[in-house]
């Protein structure tokens, strides 16, 4: 699980992310982010209920994207504010690929922010 520090708890900057924030999209997710003004990443998961209908089924998708997330903190090499946002085909998906979505943008975006 990411650490609270990593999480956003900012009601305003999610609002700020949503209206202002860059967008890029995979296969799996909708990334929206801003480069962020602390020294820290701090990152939100978005799962709708059209994606999952079962409260139990979000919980467990968001907590293995923070998990993706966590893994691969260290491979970004500059500090973003963002928001992922599930797509409707990821409840089948695997770990891996999900991991591999949140790989494919932190490669992709760590430098054009």
């Amino acid at each position: 699980m990411l650490s609270k520090k990593n999480r956003i708890s900012n009601r305003q900057l999610l609002k700020k992310l949503f209206e202002k924030g860059k967008q890029y999209k995979n296969s799996h997710f909708v990334f929206k982010f801003l480069p962020s003004i602390e020294p820290i990443s701090k990152f939100s998961v978005v799962v709708s209920k059209k994606v999952a209908p079962k409260a139990v089924d979000r919980n467990k998708l968001r907590r293995r994207i923070f998990d993706c997330i966590h893994r691969n903190l260290n491979s970004l090499k500059t500090n973003i504010v963002c928001i992922v946002i599930v797509k409707n085909n990821v409840t089948k998906a695997e770990f891996e690929d999900l991991n591999n979505g949140i790989t494919d943008f932190f490669n992709k975006n760590s430098l054009h922010v």
